[in-house]
């Protein structure tokens, strides 16, 4: 019987800019670090909860204390930890996550192979990733675009009054492609289609999750109608029809932090294709722990998302590479790559 030691503790990270979204603002996020030993080998990964889920750094590490420590006779199994926490309870998806990650980098440690390789991505190397930008004043933007200068391409927070002089302001900056994130903020189809007219025009790429999760009808006009792709976010968690969600949007953006695991994250990817969707990999504001797990599921993704550890003042390790072009690129390290 191999038994794993839980280990678990706060991971307050200051940000370096306030950022705001259509819900709110933040000045610094609070996951948590996580660590499982076993055979003098250690493993880490990084729970990052978030309200709009009803979960938060007290609860991820609620649920990492009432679950214990892990045992079991086939510790390469990831499968059996997923359907343990399952039952153990239901949501805190974050805290699953970052037990999962945690297991998967001992994992890579004991058998020495990046996890890229024991999971047979098709490279190393990923899509482009996006930089964001949180809602801020238009005056405020021309800092903003100067900071994501090494990066190609850009994602904008929406959902204000103010949208279109946001846009407006940044393309006299740079022409940069766009994509738009109004994180569930235009509230009926009219502004929906107004905005979506309106940025056809300013090389935005993708809109991602227009209108509020529970707008399954207007969705699904917005869509038939829409002359840029729209991606759900808010829209998934993993646990929903893809097939109706393709009646919604033209792809998914899947978190680590929603789905509760790399293994459900893949499985989902499978099934998107099938359903004709594309499929974006993205993060919450989350330490290069959580961005290089994230980084290894984007591997099989059209598109890349995975810039939360940009936006903090400093990291407890080192990670993922950003390549000079914006690619996403695993290092050639057992497990996760962390240093």
């Amino acid at each position: 019987m191999n038994r794993f030691q839980i280990e678990f503790l706060p991971l307050d990270l200051p940000l370096k800019r306030r950022f705001t979204i259509s819900r709110g603002s933040r000045d610094e996020v609070n996951n948590v670090l996580v660590k499982i030993h076993s055979q003098g080998i250690t493993g880490i990964g990084e729970a990052a909860p978030n309200h709009r889920y009803n979960e938060t750094q007290e609860s991820a590490m609620n649920f990492m204390d009432s679950f214990g420590s892990y045992e079991t006779e086939y510790p390469f199994d990831v499968s059996l930890l997923v359907e343990k926490m399952k039952k153990h309870r239901g949501g805190e998806f974050a805290a699953k996550a970052g037990l999962e990650m945690a297991l998967y980098d001992w994992i890579g440690k004991k058998l020495n192979i990046p996890l890229y390789k024991l999971l047979q991505a098709p490279d190393r190397t990923g899509p482009r990733t996006t930089y964001t930008f949180g809602i801020d004043k238009p005056e405020v933007m021309k800092e903003k675009v100067e900071e994501a200068e090494p990066y190609p391409l850009l994602k904008i927070k929406l959902g204000t009054d103010y949208d279109k002089d946001i846009i407006e302001t940044i393309r006299e900056l740079t022409d940069k492609p766009i994509l738009v994130d109004a994180n569930e903020g235009w509230k009926t189809v009219d502004q929906a289609l107004d905005m979506i007219r309106f940025l056809d025009r300013r090389n935005v790429f993708v809109i991602e999750q227009p209108m509020p999760a529970e707008c399954t009808r207007e969705m699904k006009e917005v869509r038939l109608k829409s002359t840029i792709p729209l991606m759900a976010d808010e829209s998934i968690t993993g646990k929903e029809s893809l097939e109706e969600l393709s009646s919604q949007f033209h792809g998914i953006n899947i978190k680590l932090m929603k789905t509760g695991a790399i293994s459900t994250s893949l499985k989902i990817i499978h099934q998107a294709r099938k359903a004709g969707l594309q499929v974006m990999v993205g993060c919450m504001i989350e330490s290069v722990i959580a961005d290089t797990a994230s980084a290894l599921v984007a591997l099989w993704a059209d598109y890349a998302d995975v810039d939360g550890h940009l936006l903090l003042k400093e990291n407890p390790m080192e990670g993922l590479e950003i390549m000079p072009q914006g690619h996403i690129r695993l290092r050639d390290l057992p497990g996760l790559g962390l240093q």
